[in-house]
């Protein structure tokens, strides 16, 4: 654990014990601790880009204001948020397949976020502390927000010779301003809705954790960042479970027409985060980040040649 980390809570807490080291990804740190000899869990930033204020707050409001099962958080702090343990909560190892029953449940309940959530979201794009809602400053239409979430990735993408896919992506998107046309209103995305983040049991959604790639979206954005990671890859072997993925949602909240024509331009932006996520998380060797890069590169490229 950091000497930040420590620190935050010394200052917040007068009993506090590090029991464990949960994850350590950057731009933050995860321990279960023990506050007065209950578990609990810490999680605070360890890079700028961290946002464990904002994430602790979403948490929060999620908790009060949906059915979507979420930890109870105790504190907020400025740069961090300390959370009562839950024991239904993704294990830290965890490696729970995405099967048809996970998929069916996990489609249910985030649909149901995204239902429940509408009311509370004024806007597109990242979230902002904001006491008790959820504040959004940035545009009024999810285009732009778009265009605008690209833009802030490029100067991380720079870094690594990447800024042309950034500009390429921005640049395509601007000159195509009814890319997202009917996507439908904004809710609270959680932005990597997988098995690791979304304990299922007894078909129902457990409880779900991590939300630091939450923004305000139209809610296909988020169906879509589910699917692709979680089932993609799989190609054949997942279809059934994909297929039960969309029906659970759509049992709760159904997606808007001209989705499949949409899907392309969230490939572009989508792909922009993955290609930056790389690096930010550095979880895979220099030849092998390489690798990945130029697969993610290729397949931006290729899907604005096809879009023409």
């Amino acid at each position: 654990m950091t000497r930040d980390a420590r620190e935050r809570l010394a200052k917040r807490f007068a009993d506090y014990r590090i029991a464990r080291r949960l994850h350590d990804v950057p731009p933050h740190e995860v321990y279960e601790i023990a506050l007065d000899g209950r578990r609990a869990v810490y999680k605070g930033d360890i890079e700028p880009t961290g946002n464990a204020a904002v994430e602790g707050r979403i948490i929060d409001i999620v908790g009060r204001e949906t059915a979507v099962p979420v930890p109870e958080i105790r504190h907020v702090g400025d740069d961090y948020y300390v959370a009562t343990w839950h024991s239904g909560a993704p294990a830290p190892d965890a490696s729970d397949e995405a099967d048809e029953a996970w998929a069916r449940a996990a489609g249910r309940g985030l649909a149901t976020l995204h239902e429940e959530t509408e009311p509370l979201v004024d806007g597109y794009g990242p979230f902002r502390a904001a006491g008790g809602s959820l504040r959004v400053e940035t545009a009024d239409d999810w285009h732009g927000a778009a265009v605008d979430d690209v833009r802030q990735r490029r100067s991380v993408l720079a870094e690594y010779g990447h800024a042309d896919v950034a500009d390429a992506v921005v640049g395509f998107l601007r000159d195509r301003p009814d890319a997202f046309d009917g996507a439908g209103d904004p809710v609270c995305c959680h932005g990597w809705w997988t098995p690791e983040h979304v304990a299922v049991s007894d078909r129902r959604v457990a409880c779900v954790v991590d939300f630091e790639h939450a923004t305000a979206a139209p809610g296909e954005w988020d169906y879509l960042r589910t699917v692709t990671p979680t089932f993609a890859a799989r190609g054949e072997d997942a279809t059934a479970a994909r297929r039960a993925f969309r029906r659970g949602y759509e049992s709760v909240r159904s997606l808007p027409p001209g989705f499949e024509r949409r899907r392309q331009y969230y490939r572009l932006v989508n792909g922009v985060y993955y290609l930056q996520s790389l690096y930010v998380q550095d979880q895979h060797g220099s030849a092998a980040t390489a690798e990945r890069a130029k697969r993610f590169r290729a397949r931006m490229f290729e899907t604005m040649s096809e879009l023409g």
